[in-house]
This record gives structure tokens, sequence and C-alpha cells, in this order.
């Protein structure tokens, strides 16, 4: 008998002379390429690496929507936060922005792991004005300077 399909748990085995279909190894093995490896897990099993696990292999976590196990990054500790800036500058502005980093501690071993955010960026407040007085703003309101009296030079 001659199958376009194989149900559940097979896969096929094609060639001039070769048309079947052959179980797959693996009993919680919904869909496999070969005997041997998995490419979709039944109810209640996690895919990881063309195996099936009741529960992802440490390192590993769900991905939302699927049932498919793929690495995670361990990220390290925080870097101390940025200097505060606005536009490239350290003074003169009422808020800036500073930022601080991590790297991935652990490498994640494949190409696509889930890594928790490796940036954080928060509003500050300048700590200084510009020396001279001047201020980083859209408008520059000059006020003239003070004249001193002639008896008091």
């Amino acid at each position: 008998m001659c199958v376009h399909t194989c149900p559940p748990g097979y896969f096929g085995v094609r060639g001039l002379e070769v048309n079947r279909c052959t179980k797959c190894r693996s009993p919680s093995c919904e869909s496999c390429f070969s005997r041997d490896f998995c490419m979709k897990c039944k109810d209640k099993f996690y895919l990881h690496k063309g195996q099936c696990f009741r529960q992802c292999p440490p390192s590993t976590a769900a991905q939302p929507g699927t049932r498919e196990c793929q690495e995670t990054c361990e990220p390290g500790p925080w870097s101390e936060w940025s200097t505060c800036t606005h536009e490239g500058r350290t003074c003169g502005c009422k808020w800036g922005l500073e930022t601080r980093v991590r790297e991935v501690a652990g490498a994640a071993k494949e190409e696509g792991a889930v890594c928790p955010a490796l940036l954080e960026t928060r509003r500050c407040r300048m700590r200084k004005h510009c020396p001279g007085g001047e201020h980083h703003t859209a408008s520059k309101a000059r006020t003239p300077p003070k004249r001193v009296p002639e008896a008091h030079r």
C-alpha cells in the first residue's frame, strides 16, 4: 500500500525501491525526522534538540505558545550607572539619561537564546551647571550686565 503521509509517531522512508513509514523510537514523539530525532512531541512533553522531555532541561526555558525548550542566558551583574548626560553634555540641563549594562556570564550555547535585558536606561537629574553659567536650553534669556557707578570703581 502506498501512503503519501505517515501517521503520528512515524516518519517516512522513501527512495526508488522503498516507500514506507517507520515508527519513531520515542513513545513521547508525535512526529520525527528520523528514528531518533523528534520534531514534535506529544502533549505534556517539551522538545529540545530532537528529544522529548517532561520538563525543559536546566539552562533552558519553554518558548511562549510552543512546547519547545530554548537555551537561556545567564546575565552577570549590572555595571555602575553611567554619568548623567543630555545630548552628550554632562551639565546645563535639568534632566538627562544614565545607563548601565551587563554581560552574559554563562555564554548561551546556541544562537537565539532567551536573554533578559542587558541594557537599562533611566532618567536622572543633572548634577551641575555648565561653567560660565551657560544653560543648554532652547531659548537663552540674557540679562544686561549691571553697571557699576564710577564712584565704586
